[in-house]
């Protein structure tokens, strides 16, 4: 077993997957997911033009 002692310690951010445990832990089980569905974007251009557009997202996914 490792031994680590801090003075001080300081956490800016806990997000996603991460997680902060004192003490003899068992982690058992965490989950994270993440779905990020993203747009066309832009257009540029003289007289540029957008018709008729149609974004489809199939989500196969059983975790939501």
């Amino acid at each position: 077993m490792t031994l680590l002692k801090y003075s001080s310690l300081k956490i800016n951010k806990i997000a996603a997957s991460s997680g902060f445990f004192i003490g003899t832990n068992i982690q058992k089980g965490r989950v994270n997911s993440t779905i990020q569905n993203e747009g066309f974007g832009h257009i540029n251009g003289k007289n540029a033009k957008v018709r008729g557009n149609v974004g489809i997202v199939e989500n196969k996914s059983t975790n939501d």
